[in-house]
């Protein structure tokens, strides 16, 4: 019977550190995802993707270049946008975060299922929401 806690309490233990471990290193405190997708209308009414970092993570050393990869993959797994964007991003004020005003196609979107921002280190990646 001992033997059975003691397992239970190292299972527990494991599960709490590994829980921190996770925690800590996709930011701690940071709040929502490190990538953030929105399915938008562009100010000339063109369908859009919105793509908005954290400015923690939008500063010109996370990147291992002047630009970076976004690529846009459907629920198999096969690509649907791939675009290259400068780093940092731009904060245009609308939002007010860091991010992409992604030209996309209402068939591009309806497709698309998690993107990534490749060429950083750190990493960002996020889902499409259920419309």
């Amino acid at each position: 019977m001992d033997r059975k806690w003691l397992t239970f309490g190292a299972l527990a233990a494991g599960l709490v550190a590994v829980s921190l471990l996770v925690g800590l290193s996709s930011g701690g405190g940071s709040t929502g995802p490190p990538l953030q997708l929105e399915r938008a209308t562009a100010t000339d009414g063109r369908p859009e993707l919105l793509v908005t970092v954290s400015d923690s993570v939008n500063i010109e050393s996370n990147a291992r270049g002047p630009t970076v990869g976004l690529k846009c993959r459907d629920g198999k797994g096969a690509m649907v946008l791939d675009a290259r964007h400068t780093w940092p991003l731009e904060k245009d004020g609308d939002p007010p975060a860091p991010h992409i005003h992604q030209p996309a196609s209402q068939i591009e979107l309806g497709k698309i299922d998690r993107c990534q921002i490749t060429g950083t280190k750190v990493e960002l990646t996020g889902r499409l929401g259920i419309r």
